[in-house]
């Protein structure tokens, strides 16, 4: 037996390096669970019907108050009506007056001895039957201006007449939310007046209908809905 590292002896071969028995397969890379995700395409958020059922569609009572505003109620509009009506009645103050001063001009009348009427020569005033018939027509074409002035241009124009304003709701297109235009509301306003000769059917028609819209709002595809009172 030999001794260590003795000189003598030769140096024992060279180990040579152990090889793997098979390579290292590489790694696919891990996802970074901390990086930003991709963002994801926008998409519009669907329409919810807070009235359940199908996605509201426009001009529906769940579009409009979805959109623009709750619907207005019978009460307010029907406020806003009366508030509109007495304002045109500002000229029944000069049509009254020419009735008085009619009835003053008329020519005095006395009964004969067999009973006939007769007029008194000399007692009627030409000037004050005159004035009488003017202020009559006069009265007239005031309430046709303010009815024209409020109802249809400032409506139209504006959403709101004065009544309207007053009551806190605006007449709106049910599908795009703005004014209609006075040439829309003057149709809607003649629709009106021919419509309501019999027993005001078309106010009443939003006591029942779905979208609470009058039958001249449909004709011409306008709500009213609530606003803050300005």
């Amino acid at each position: 037996m030999s001794e260590p590292n003795d000189p003598t002896q030769p140096p024992p071969p060279p180990v040579p390096p152990s090889q793997p028995s098979q390579p290292l397969q590489q790694q696919a890379p891990q996802a970074n669970a901390y990086a930003a995700a991709a963002p994801a395409p926008y998409q519009a958020a669907p329409q919810v019907n807070p009235y359940g059922g199908a996605q509201a569609f426009p001009g529906s009572k769940a579009y409009v108050e979805q959109q623009f505003g709750p619907i207005a109620g019978f009460g307010s509009r029907a406020g806003a009506l009366i508030i509109d009506v007495l304002l045109s009645l500002i000229g029944l103050i000069p049509t009254f007056t020419g009735i008085g001063l009619l009835i003053a001009g008329f020519p005095e009348t006395t009964v004969d001895e067999y009973g006939y009427s007769q007029t008194v020569d000399g007692t009627s005033n030409g000037g004050l039957l005159a004035g009488g018939g003017v202020l009559i027509f006069l009265g007239f074409a005031i309430s046709i201006a303010i009815q024209i002035w409020n109802r249809i241009f400032k409506m139209g124009r504006t959403g709101q007449s004065v009544g309207k304003k007053a009551m806190g709701i605006t007449l709106i297109n049910e599908q795009t939310g703005q004014p209609i235009g006075a040439l829309q509301s003057f149709l809607r306003e003649l629709l009106s007046g021919v419509i309501n000769q019999v027993f005001y059917i078309s106010y009443l028609w939003m006591l029942w209908d779905d979208n609470k819209q009058t039958l001249h709002d449909k004709v011409v595809h306008s709500t009213v809905i609530q606003v803050p009172k300005s």
